[in-house]
């Protein structure tokens, strides 16, 4: 986060007001171990940097080698086993201790932190998820002050007092349970991102640290805490909005509101004015709004990411005594669930138009939250929007992101389904632990509420599922008491059907709110078809054919995916040279449970046995694409009965084989260059069954479409044996069947069948579909003849083949260059230009450009 960004985090969209003295304590720390004897250089005191962890700031110092390579993993384990010490001693100015508050804010301590000022106890923190506000005007004094924290071990703090339990609630599945070792799970007994201990994608670094920013704020008459804008009612003719703000005042007497509006082309709308009376402490004041025909807020592929700047200005005796700023967008949400023939649906709908949800799950950027920067949010939300999603889940076992993170979510479309923090465990149901969710749940619903990406609040991840169906979670309500085993339901009940359920009713300006992903709403078992979300993992996680998927109607298919290798090169980041899926470093960056052996399984069954590791990287990738492609097709054909798929996952934490298109450097893997054309806003999806294909032709425009369907099978060697053209009304927001085509005899492994829909002789939509395994495709070896000349933006790669090159790829070995599509088919005798963005010359590029298709990765 960036010192800007830092100055809003505690009050959302909200930026500083004039009347507030901010000054930032990010510089200065030092920090070191209070007791690691085998590690007697973390003893010494080292530069820390904040925003961090202990991990990079050990990393940085060079007491510890790159967490990352290798299995060097197993061997920082002791970092989470200890307790640190930071420090900072910094100089206050007169003018600051002069103001009549004095603050310290914290916008995140990871996690259990005793913080004191000069000697003085300020704060024992005890939730990574939240901001701390401190008065220290009696603390602080001009000149030299010095800032302590003591981290405390999150393992060592928690485990004692789980050890006392009457018993013990199963974890996430990623720790031990051993009692004569003294070892307990105890990431869901804590308010810290659950990732941290682990997860089948990814490591097990258990961090502390100040995760975000610190800084002093003074003021003196008062100061805008929060400011907030309610949306009662949007639609295309009026919205009616309530600013509402929440100010600490010193002052008492009469005031005015005072709220400017500008539209989202900068213009200036008429200033509402409203008198206050403001009374010493706390105030909280309202002030009703109208827009008359509102630039509303849309999704990626609906319409604009219209914006309005709302300023609030607290007036007394003429002078500005606090303001503040946000920047919201107006838009409708609803989540639409009402009976209908298939069971009861799930569908959004945003400014009165259904929306089928098309997008990814998102994990953290980074083991270590603070090496993420705002360019790489970009880089990965704008890769997410540039595929045509418009949705992305916020998986429940991370952090609540940056505001910076949601500021780009509303920039670009993409509708944010948003977990709370639990994932795949029960909960505590004492006291201390709901009263510090409920503080958290607060602060972080109200920091979003402004944000019109916002499109859900869930309460968890897998948590109601494992309970009801995880063989752990079924072996422990089988071991306790019939009493405690209603306990553990109820605490679960209080966490997520009135705790977090009343907050986001309370803050959440009017976004729903989903008990558990996949769930329904306590109606039925979750994870069913007719009433919900659903998750599915037959395929990949099962061994099931990709065919699996067929066979699946769901309502909203909010999980499901498929491993790959990343890029070669991320591979070479982590493992170097090493390409034995035997050794550690491999091994280490492969956490599902024998995942290279469920990935040698599909690659089997539908491939020729790789030429070499890099072709083993390929076709791991095509593999994965292949059956993601499958179930997205599927799943957007059945449109309105299923209304969103997320495929898991969308990014990576750190350099490993996982469920994701982006890998942890950002490169695209084949996945992504996939969802571009799967998720495109008119999509042509055929299956064949004997002689006779059944074609859907999906839109998620608003308006019908008049277009020609073109058919044509051709030979891997460029023959014609079949074509035909039909027209096809294209209805808006719909699936819709196109009359079945016969097909005459053909020979299977030698042909492919080329889908185009078109209209006033350009080509809307394009897809291809195979008639066999593609280890039984008698593919002819391609002699792709290739061109690469320079344009305005970067170079054109020009290729043709006089046969069939089945999912051919671009690379550029170590040279960085990004093609704008890649792992596609080339048609014979049909050229493609493919755009490609780099820095380097054209010497360069020409001299390393790659290429690879199916035939030519096979022995």
């Amino acid at each position: 986060m960036t010192t800007a960004g830092a100055l809003m985090a505690c009050v959302g969209a909200v930026t500083a007001s004039a009347q507030v003295m901010q000054v930032s304590l990010d510089e200065g720390w030092r920090f070191r171990a209070i007791a690691a004897p085998d590690h007697a250089d973390a003893m010494q005191w080292h530069s820390a940097t904040v925003p961090g962890v202990v991990q990079t700031d050990l990393y940085r110092a060079g007491v510890i080698p790159d967490p990352f390579f290798g299995d060097n993993e197993k061997q920082l384990q002791w970092i989470g086993l200890t307790d640190w010490e930071y420090t900072d001693e910094f100089n206050v100015s007169e003018a600051m201790v002069r103001h009549g508050h004095v603050e310290m804010v914290f916008d995140g301590l990871d996690t259990f932190a005793d913080v004191s000022l000069n000697g003085t106890s300020l704060l024992s923190a005890d939730n990574m998820f939240r901001s701390w506000r401190l008065d220290v005007k009696h603390s602080l004094h001009a000149g030299k002050n010095t800032l302590r924290i003591v981290f405390h071990s999150p393992t060592n703090r928690i485990t004692p007092m789980v050890a006392k339990l009457p018993y013990v609630i199963p974890g996430t599945g990623y720790e031990q349970l051993d009692r004569a070792k003294g070892i307990y799970p105890v990431s869901h007994y804590m308010r810290k991102a659950p990732y941290n201990y682990g997860w089948d994608w990814g490591p097990k670094f258990v961090t502390q640290g100040i995760w975000r920013p610190v800084r002093l704020e003074g003021w003196d008459a008062a100061r805008v805490a929060s400011f907030h804008v309610r949306q009662d009612s949007v639609n295309e003719e009026r919205a009616v909005l309530e600013a509402n703000l929440t100010v600490q005042a010193d002052v008492a007497g009469a005031a005015s509101l005072q709220v400017r509006v500008t539209n989202p082309e900068g213009v200036a709308l008429p200033v509402r004015i409203t008198p206050v009376q403001l009374d010493k402490g706390e105030n909280h004041l309202m002030l009703p709004m109208r827009i008359e025909h509102p630039e509303r807020w849309f999704p990626n592929g609906y319409g604009k990411q219209s914006r309005y700047t709302m300023k609030a200005e607290l007036v007394r005796n003429g002078k500005v005594i606090a303001q503040s700023q946000l920047k919201t967008g107006v838009r409708s949400v609803e989540l639409q669930r009402v009976p209908d023939k298939w069971g009861t649906s799930f569908t959004f709908i945003i400014n009165g138009i259904p929306v089928f949800a098309k997008g990814a799950n998102f994990v953290p950027l980074d083991s270590f939250p603070s090496n993420t920067t705002d360019a790489k949010r970009r880089e990965i939300l704008t890769a997410a929007r540039d595929v045509h999603m418009n949705m992305l889940r916020i998986w429940g076992g991370g952090f609540y992101e940056t505001d910076e993170f949601y500021d780009l979510c509303d920039e670009l479309g993409l509708m944010v389904w948003h977990d709370f923090m639990f994932g795949g465990a029960m909960v505590p149901g004492d006291k201390a632990f709901q009263d510090n969710v409920r503080a958290e749940s607060v602060e972080q619903v109200q920091r979003l509420s402004d944000h019109p990406s916002l499109t859900l609040w869930c309460g968890n991840n897998e948590v109601e599922t494992a309970w009801h169906g995880w063989g752990d979670q079924i072996a422990f309500q089988k071991s306790v008491t019939p009493e405690q085993r209603e306990r553990v339901w109820q605490d679960y009940v209080v966490m997520f059907r009135d705790i977090l359920k009343s907050t986001v009713a309370t803050y959440g300006n009017g976004v729903p709110y989903w008990p558990s992903s996949p769930g329904s709403n306590f109606d039925d078992v979750p994870a069913g078809q007719e009433n919900g979300d659903m998750h599915s993992w037959k395929v990949w996680s099962a061994g099931a054919p990709v065919t699996e998927y067929a066979t699946n109607a769901p309502r909203f298919l909010s999980e499901f995916g498929f491993q790959s290798m990343p890029d070669l090169r991320t591979v070479r980041a982590f493992a170097g040279s090493n390409e034995d899926l035997t050794s550690p470093a491999l091994l280490n960056h492969e956490r599902f449970i024998h995942g290279f052996d469920r990935m040698q399984q599909y690659l089997k069954d539908e491939f020729k046995p790789a030429r070499d590791f890099a072709s083993f990287v390929y076709l791991s990738q095509v593999m994965q694409a292949e059956a993601i492609k499958f179930g997205v097709e599927h799943m957007r054909t059945l449109r309105p009965e299923t209304m969103g798929t997320l495929y898991w996952q969308l990014d990576d934490c750190w350099p490993v084989a996982s469920w994701s298109s982006l890998d942890y450097f950002g490169r695209w893997k084949a996945l992504h260059y996939y969802a571009a054309r799967f998720y495109a806003p008119v999509l042509v999806a055929a299956e064949a069954k004997e002689n006779q294909f059944t074609v859907h032709v999906v839109s998620d425009e608003l308006q019908p479409r008049r277009a020609e369907l073109h058919l044509r099978l051709l030979g891997f060697d460029g023959t014609l044996q079949q074509e035909s053209r039909q027209s096809v009304q294209v209805a808006a927001l719909a699936s819709t069947a196109v009359e079945p085509i016969h097909l005459k005899s053909f020979d299977a492994k030698q042909t492919v069948a080329v889908l185009t829909l078109e209209q006033d002789g350009k080509v809307i939509a394009t897809n291809t579909v195979y008639f066999a395994r593609s280890k039984d495709l008698f593919l002819p070896e391609a002699k792709i003849v290739q061109q690469v000349r320079v344009d305005k933006t970067g170079y054109v790669v020009e290729l043709r083949s006089p046969v069939l090159a089945r999912a051919v790829a671009l690379g550029f070995g170590s040279v960085e260059a990004k093609p704008e599509d890649n792992y596609f088919d080339l048609l014979p005798n049909e050229s493609r230009e493919i755009h490609v963005a780099s820095k380097a010359s054209l010497e360069q590029v020409k001299a390393s450009l790659e290429l690879r298709s199916l035939v030519d990765a096979a022995k």
